[in-house]
């Protein structure tokens, strides 16, 4: 005969092993809850709200999530591939200038063989600044830097917008920028000795140039216009001195 309370307990010992874990059923708890209705209940509440627990742990994926998962994924190759491209795009500008500065001064120090290559490739070079450079310069500035090559220029109709000295393939020479009433004409100061092929007249698809060689040195003009040339050398010719 069964203790009091014995029955009780056996029922209390049921419900916490279904506590505890109610899916994992030993054969004789299985045995007790066919034959108590309410244990059977109390299993079957356990086991839905262990579910409901599970949902709220677990909410359902959007049917929209994926979609937008790989837009997103999209989107950001999308972002690095430009990204990539305007650095190799930056990149290759850069070797660009870099090899097509190299291959200019190259060009003046050893490529070009005659006067008048030489002289268009100056020119070439200096062209992307000239709009800069659309000041006069003073008669005495200009003055200090042909005294070395014992000339000296005098009042005249045309400003003088660059002066500067440069290198002629090994030769010391002056480069001179002439505001003219008919344009921009270059002017260039070259020692008479020099390695460079003497070229009275030259031209390329752009520009024309005269060289006139003085008992001093050799005086290069070169412009895009014809009439600019013609005039301009005339001036040249009238208020540039050489000492004797």
């Amino acid at each position: 005969m069964k203790a009091p309370g014995s029955e009780k307990m056996d029922e209390l010992e049921v419900r916490r092993r279904l506590l505890t874990d109610p899916y994992r059923l030993s054969a004789e708890q299985q045995e007790q809850l066919k034959q108590d209705p309410d244990s059977q209940q109390f299993h079957q509440d356990i086991l839905q709200l262990d579910q409901q627990i599970r949902q709220l742990l677990s909410p359902p994926v959007p049917n929209t999530l994926e979609h937008s998962l790989l837009l997103q994924q999209h989107k950001y190759k999308q972002q690095q591939q430009k990204r990539f491209y305007q650095h190799l795009v930056a990149l290759a500008a850069s070797v660009a200038f870099l090899a097509g500065f190299a291959l200019n001064w190259s060009f003046f120090l050893y490529g070009s063989q005659s006067l008048g290559e030489n002289s268009l490739a100056h020119v070439y070079h200096e062209e992307p600044y000239m709009q800069q450079r659309m000041t006069a310069l003073s008669l005495a500035d200009v003055n200090l830097k042909l005294a070395d090559f014992d000339a000296q220029l005098s009042a005249s109709d045309y400003n003088v917008v660059f002066a500067n000295y440069c290198n002629f393939r090994g030769s010391r020479s002056l480069h001179l920028v002439l505001d003219t009433e008919q344009g921009l004409m270059t002017v260039f100061v070259v020692p008479k000795e020099n390695s460079l092929s003497f070229e009275a007249e030259f031209h390329d698809d752009k520009y024309q140039g005269r060289s006139i060689a003085t008992h001093k040195a050799i005086l290069v003009m070169v412009s895009d216009k014809a009439e600019t040339l013609q005039r301009g050398e005339q001036q040249v010719l009238n208020s540039l001195q050489f000492k004797a």
